[in-house]
């Protein structure tokens, strides 16, 4: 075997061992990071005008993990949940806002589920932290 092989042998090794330190060191920090979320009111009515707001907390071994990029979706259900890519604040929060589809009175409420990810829990690649949140939707009265 060349020398040329050799060393390009040796230098997939050593990335192959830096990607899975990386990979091993992340599953191990997963562990300590949390996310939680809270609204800004009980419920919002499902009328294609209102809006409630999500706020998002990461923090990691207790302490808030700012700067840490987020990603967040509906799972299920309909509306608007922006922004889909958010950043945390130096205290660990960010903002969502979600604005249902209008619906009539005698529509069948789907639960609606908001989905948000921490995705650089790795240093060389994604490692993701999920969280899961029902958002409180309300009927409306009336169908004006």
């Amino acid at each position: 075997m060349g020398r040329g092989r050799l060393l390009a042998f040796a230098a997939i090794g050593l990335l192959l061992a830096a990607i899975a330190a990386d990979y091993a060191q992340a599953q191990v920090r997963l562990r300590n990071i949390s996310i939680s979320g809270e609204f800004d009111q009980p419920k919002v009515v499902a009328d294609g005008k209102s809006s409630i707001i999500l706020t998002v907390r990461v923090t990691e071994n207790g302490q808030p993990r700012g700067n840490a990029l987020l990603q967040a979706w509906l799972e299920s259900g309909g509306g608007l949940l922006i922004p889909e890519w958010n950043y945390t604040d130096e205290d660990g929060y960010a903002e969502y806002t979600y604005t249902p589809n209008a619906a009539g009175p005698y529509d069948l409420q789907e639960d609606t589920i908001a989905h948000v990810i921490d995705i650089n829990v790795g240093r060389l690649f994604e490692v993701d932290k999920h969280y899961r949140i029902q958002i409180p939707i309300e009927a409306p009265l009336t169908t004006d």
